[in-house]
């Protein structure tokens, strides 16, 4: 019996890190669009503008 409820402990576990892996995605994801919006921004506006090279 003892065996089984640490199963079940077990797969609850692996449920809650399969949860903060899709978490550690997202954030990794939306860190990258975060990067690559400023790059766009930093190539169409700080660049033309001088902001740079003066």
């Amino acid at each position: 019996m003892n065996r089984v409820l640490n199963d079940n402990a077990l797969l609850r576990d692996v449920k809650r890190l399969q949860d903060a892996n899709t978490l550690i995605k997202a954030v990794g994801v939306g860190s990258l669009y975060a990067i690559g919006i400023a790059c766009v921004w930093f190539l169409c506006v700080a660049v033309p503008a001088g902001a740079l090279w003066k």
